[in-house]
């Protein structure tokens, strides 16, 4: 497990009465760095949330440190709709922003993106799911992330897993579940424990894969001798060594990431990379052309995909970033949009994003070119605008396979794209 230097840690109370959570707050604990350590009730962890602004998310940046703010909590999945209100009414604070699962509620999650109504309002493709959520929070610092504060981790890890069959088997055709893209959850094992329960769990279930995030680390170790039976995916975001050393500062390096991937491959399990968010640092270009060549030097991919950066307009790109790594036309670009309206997730101009996919696209098929991508998040009139590239792997955008996609374990991806050749 990644330590962490903590302003303050938080037990909730109920955390060290159950055998099985207090074991794994005491495996935990030793890997924290802190003076200050607090059982709470709901009140003391409003008040807590008040105290650390634990509700709000600003973007990190390359520049300040941000001392993190431990909770170990739990799931309560027995509280009657009564209870729930009555607690939402009194700590209000706990519910302000339901993905962080402060108020206990949650972990079995619906994403909506890519519902009918979801395209209709953003015009972004995108595909809704079931996701799997156990921890928020995440030690690397990520310039343009958010997640850095608040570390809320729920401690009633075997009881989520044992309640998961009432839920799985009840959702139609999905058959892959992603786990844990609120962290990356690599960071915290193996003393957390979550990996391997879920990983074991599906090892057994029909028709049902899990997708890990692994996410930008390289702590893979704890994986490689689980019994997994090939139904775990295990998922990496990356980036060009630019990206991966300034501006995801405390993540494991470009190579270390692909070694983590090559190492689980070895192991047996399907590894996806996400090129996400591309960030276009000035020699954006070269450095995408080597992490794609690396990866496919290195490991076998079942899929790929890919956006840009997101969500930080002109003042926020600058104020985040040290703006001589980046592209002069990606800042002029965005400069321009300064005070216009966008639709969600355009922050960087069309022109500009799709210059950038159109080089990322010829380098996936120069390098792996029988292995399918796919956008993340992208506006359908982008995804037209590559249709005959997409159409090449059996893609379009009512109809494809992506890194987390409800469909896409790895005979929905195989099978998706072999229509296509």
């Amino acid at each position: 497990m990644r330590s962490l230097t903590a302003e303050a840690v938080y037990i909730v109370e109920g955390v060290e009465d159950d055998p099985r959570m207090r074991a794994r707050l005491e495996r935990m604990m030793p890997h924290i760095r802190t003076e200050r350590v607090e059982t709470v009730d709901d009140a003391g962890l409003a008040a807590a949330t008040r105290e650390h602004a634990l509700t709000s998310t600003p973007h990190h940046g390359m520049f300040d440190e941000i001392p993190a703010v431990v909770v170990f909590n739990r799931f309560r999945f027995d509280d009657p709709p009564e209870t729930q209100e009555a607690r939402k009414t009194a700590h209000p604070e706990l519910f302000a922003n339901p993905g962080l699962k402060l108020s206990g509620y949650g972990g079995y999650d619906w994403r909506d993106s890519g519902s009918a109504e979801h395209r209709r309002k953003t015009g972004s493709v995108c595909q809704p799911a079931w996701q799997l959520h156990s921890v928020v929070g995440c030690p690397f610092r990520c310039a343009y992330c958010g997640l850095g504060r608040l570390h809320n981790f729920m401690l009633n890890m075997e009881e989520f897993v044992e309640r998961l069959d009432g839920r799985i088997g009840s959702n139609g055709g999905q058959t892959l579940y992603q786990y844990d893209n609120w962290t990356d959850i690599a960071c915290f094992e193996p003393e957390y424990g979550g990996s391997k329960l879920l990983v074991e769990y599906f090892a057994e279930k029909p028709g049902k894969h899990l997708e890990l995030y692994v996410g930008k680390s390289d702590n893979v170790e704890y994986l490689l001798d689980l019994e997994h039976g090939g139904k775990t995916v295990c998922c990496w975001s990356i980036g060009g060594r630019t990206q991966c050393d300034l501006v995801e500062r405390e993540a494991a390096s470009m190579d270390a990431r692909i070694e983590a991937a090559r190492q689980c491959q070895e192991a047996g399990y399907a590894v996806r990379y996400r090129l996400s968010p591309i960030v276009p640092v000035r020699n954006w270009r070269e450095e995408s052309r080597e992490v794609i060549q690396r990866i496919f030097e290195r490991t076998q991919p079942d899929m790929i995909t890919f956006e840009t950066l997101r969500f930080l307009d002109y003042d926020s790109l600058c104020t985040a970033f040290d703006t001589d790594i980046l592209d002069p036309e990606l800042l002029e670009a965005v400069k321009s949009t300064s005070g216009a309206t966008v639709k969600q997730g355009c922050e960087i101009p069309d022109d500009f994003r799709r210059k950038v996919y159109r080089h990322i696209i010829d380098e996936l098929e120069a390098a792996g070119p029988d292995t399918p991508y796919a956008f993340c998040r992208e506006q359908r009139e982008t995804w037209e605008l590559f249709g005959e590239d997409f159409a090449r792997h059996g893609q379009h955008p009512d109809g494809y396979a992506c890194n987390c996609g409800p469909t896409s374990c790895p005979q929905g991806v195989a099978g998706l794209t072999s229509a296509a050749r």
